[in-house]
């Protein structure tokens, strides 16, 4: 609770106003809190935190095929009570039953992978991201990988062909705290602040509102071939 708090602190001081907690959730790992026992310590930090920032709850869901029956039974969250959900992958290796677990998924909820510029196999070849893409998935990245030798060439590529809708702090604790501003800064030098405005704030905020984001991938889906050099 009290490394919670001072990670609240310092994103207050660093001008966020709203934040969606996405604590892990993995059915065979160490992080297997449901969602009733979560609400329940979500409430008593509301009830504790006296800062200004807007708190509100979700997961990030370690794919695994129990997962739509989870979400059916209200055992795991989507993204603050919306239609969105996070889901993350095993990073060394990617498996071809995953496919089938987030087309289940994608039947109810709309789908957000997480941080793809550090999977292994993405790094390798790109075409994950395209397929996930072309399926209507969303992809969101870490503000830590674009200040991270073996993340921020892949990154950059996902940002500059637009394939990536969300860049999110990851928080985790006070070396991964949770700031957006250096990555604003970065973001708006690099590739303008219309865009670095979209990924920071405004896709995030339609998230919020349970809004349809329309991905830049998508208005570009027509001229696919031109990204088909990646191998």
């Amino acid at each position: 609770m009290t490394e919670t708090l001072s990670l609240l602190n310092d994103a207050e001081k660093d001008g966020i106003t709203e934040i969606i907690l996405t604590p892990h959730f993995m059915k065979n790992g160490e992080f297997r809190i449901k969602a009733p026992e979560l609400i329940e310590k979500f409430n008593i930090l509301k009830n504790t935190y006296q800062g200004s920032i807007k708190l509100n709850l979700g997961n990030e869901l370690y794919i695994h095929p129990d997962l739509p029956e989870l979400l059916e039974r209200n055992e795991v969250l989507s993204l603050s009570e919306t239609d969105y959900i996070l889901v993350e992958f095993p990073f060394v290796n990617y498996e071809e039953e995953y496919d089938e677990i987030l087309y289940e998924l994608s039947l109810k909820y709309k789908i957000i992978i997480a941080h793809p510029e550090r999977y292994k196999y993405v790094q390798k070849n790109i075409q994950y991201c395209l397929k996930w893409l072309d399926e209507g998935y969303y992809l969101q990245s870490n503000q830590s990988s674009l200040f991270q030798k073996h993340t921020d060439k892949i990154l950059r590529q996902l940002i500059n062909y637009d394939f990536v809708s969300f860049i999110a702090s990851d928080a985790h604790n006070p070396s991964r705290p949770l700031k957006l501003q250096n990555a604003f800064r970065k973001l708006t030098k690099e590739f303008g602040e219309k865009k670095a405005y979209k990924l920071i704030y405004e896709n995030p905020k339609t998230i919020l509102n349970n809004g349809e984001i329309i991905s830049e991938f998508k208005k570009i889906k027509e001229k696919k071939t031109r990204f088909m050099f990646w191998k």
